[in-house]
Formats: C-alpha cells, structure tokens, sequence
C-alpha cells in the first residue's frame, strides 16, 4: 500500500493513505452527468450551495451554471451568453464566471448573486482588444482579469520578442474599455486576490509542465515567487482564507506557503494531487488518478493532522479521474468532478463519461468541527 507522510512538529510521520475513513458510512452519490465533450473542470461550494458550470449539452454548445442545495437537490439553472471557463466566489453571496462565446467571438464574465434563494445575473462582454483567460477580483473598483496571450495593442512588444507581454487587464464594474497595466508578467494561468496584491500562478514556458506561483503587486509590478522553485504539474493555487497562506498540489506533494513570512510547509502524498481546496484549518487534496483524496488540517505552529480521507473509487473504470473537488466545509462534505473532452474523432464518446459526484450523503461533523477550530 502506498504511504502518505507528512512533517510535523516531531519530524516525520508516515501513515497508510487512503486507509479505511472515520467519516459517514455508505456509497459516494452520483449528482450529476455531464455532456462527453465538456471541456472545462468548473465546480465550487459557496453560499451554502453547489455551483457547476457547464458548457455543452447535447453534444452542442450549451452555456449554463447548475446550482444545487445541501439535499443534492438540482434547485437551479441559469443560462449564460457564454462558456463556463472559470469560476470564483465573490463576496459573501455572489459568484463570477469567465468564459467565451462562440457568437459574436467574444470573451466575458458574469456576476451571479443570490439573496433570500433568489438567484440573478450580471453578464458583461469584453471589447475584442483584450481576452480574458482569467478573473483575479477586484480591487480599487476595478474588475482585474488575466489575458494569457498579452495585450495586441502593446506599443513595445512587437518590437522586443523576449519582453514579457502586458497580460493583466482592469474593467470598470459596469463594463466599459480594458485597461491594460504596464507591469508585464509572462504566461500567468490563474490567480486571486490576496490582500492588496494578487497571487498568481505563472509559467515561463507554456508548454512546460513546470510553473511558479508568485505575488503580484498592481501598484508597483513587484513580483516575487511564494516557493523556492518551481512547481511540476501543479493544480490552482487556492487561498487558506486567513489573507496570508496559500495552498497549491503537484507532482506527489501539497504546499502551503505564508505570504507574510515567507514560511512553506510541505506534505510528500505521493500519487497526483491536483485539485485542492481550502475552508477553514483544513485543506481538502484530490489525488487525479487515484480519483481518491484526504483532508488535511493545517494550523500555524501546531502538527499537521490528517482528518480524514474519501475514495470516489466505487464508480469504476467509467469515472476518469478528479479534476476538481469542492468542499461543503458546514458539513465536511466532499464533491469531485471529473471532466475530460471526448475527441470525437478518435474515441467514442457514448462511452465517454463526465460527471460530478459526492461524499455519501450524512454529514461529517467530526470533519466539520476541525476544520473550523
């Protein structure tokens, strides 16, 4: 059996991963099956319910948020104008969502807030000189987003190829003209607000399966890498919640790392990790292949303890892998998504299966009560 180990306090622990779970008893719940062809993994638990963005149906375009309650009732489903590229929590009681349309072939975001159960929706179209691959939040009033490809308009790029490419953008709340800053960044993929500043995850070479994870400074341009080097097939960073620790998985390992302190935690767990997620103390890891995962509570000073561990195994051959997880941290509850886009020209995607699935139904109160502790 593989081990997972893990540094803490008093050195070195070395425990069975994946071994049999103190959590609910019972199956893990099939919620939902997706289109074969679904391209993107966009999944998040916020405001007490469970958001799925998807982006086909039918073997079509088919751009719409689904929206389920804590009973894994499908409560809602709002569509959109265009694809759900990504998906972030914004505020207490609102979601925003970036993606493409096919018709016109624009890039926008949408904001989608819910109040007293009713859900409405914001949608604004980005002009055709920028294109969001991205939203970082917003700060100063502005919405900031991310164009991976650079801005085409940049005065001095043609004319330097090695000069990083202006790739962070600002909008105005209601829409508007992009902005782009002059501080240059090379090949960012994804990032949030932190504070002030952004933390990004970026790559010199796109084509790479290495990539940094940094903090960026709007104001002045200053970057500066959260770890000491660079990360291989590393998932989105997420942020710990407390505005000064982020977490980020890849290559058989978990980091944590103090943006204040500079500080760095590692967790060797071996297998893929990729997808993580973080709510309170605790940091919920899903292995890809493995299609398994483990909830770790991390707290500042103290031993790192493994609160548990969840295997979405039961589903066989059919579920792929964990793209991402999203975590219901008011009951310790575990979703996973696995979505990998059929080529229809080499496979045949009736048996191509996508789908987001879920931790057994009861609650986790012994995972809860950690993690908010």
């Amino acid at each position: 059996m593989a081990s997972l180990f893990f540094a803490t306090s008093a050195g070195v622990v070395t425990c069975p991963l994946f071994a049999a779970s103190g959590g609910d008893a019972g199956e893990p719940v099939l919620l939902a099956e997706m289109d074969p062809m679904e391209p993107y993994p966009a999944m998040l638990h916020h405001a007490g319910y469970l958001w799925v963005g998807q982006s086909r149906k039918d073997f079509d375009l088919g751009y719409r948020v689904t929206i389920f309650n804590q009973e894994d009732h499908r409560i809602h489903e709002i569509p959109l104008k265009h694809s759900v590229g990504t998906m972030h929590a914004h505020g207490p009681d609102a979601i925003v969502v970036t993606g493409t349309a096919a018709n016109p072939n624009l890039t926008a975001w949408s904001v989608i807030r819910v109040k007293n159960g009713t859900f409405s929706t914001e949608h604004h179209w980005i002009p055709a000189e920028a294109w969001a691959s991205g939203w970082l939040g917003v700060l100063g009033g502005k919405n900031y987003f991310l164009d991976i490809g650079g801005n085409v308009n940049d005065p001095d790029g043609a004319f330097d190829p090695n000069l990083p490419a202006q790739t962070v953008f600002t909008m105005a709340p209601g829409g508007g003209r992009p902005s782009y800053s002059k501080h240059r960044l090379r090949g960012p993929l994804n990032g949030f607000l932190l504070g002030n500043q952004f933390v990004i995850q970026r790559k010199n070479d796109i084509g790479s399966s290495e990539s940094m994870v940094v903090s960026f400074d709007p104001l002045t341009g200053a970057s500066k890498p959260l770890f000491n080097r660079a990360l291989e097939y590393a998932g989105e960073p997420v942020s710990m919640g407390d505005g000064t620790r982020v977490a980020v998985a890849g290559s058989g390992q978990v980091h944590v790392a103090n943006v204040a302190t500079g500080e760095v935690v590692s967790f060797e767990t071996g297998g893929t990790p990729r997808s993580v997620v973080a709510a309170g103390n605790c940091v919920v890891v899903g292995m890809e292949q493995e299609k398994k995962g483990l909830v770790l509570r991390v707290v500042p000073g103290a031993p790192i303890e493994m609160v548990d561990t969840f295997d979405f195994n039961s589903f066989g051959d059919r579920l792929r892998g964990l793209r991402r997880v999203a975590f219901d941290a008011s009951r310790g509850r575990i979703y996973g998504q696995s979505v990998y886009a059929c080529n229809p020209v080499m496979t045949d995607c009736s048996k191509s299966w996508n789908a987001v699935v879920a931790t057994p139904r009861g609650t986790s109160a012994a995972i809860a009560e950690k993690c908010r502790n």
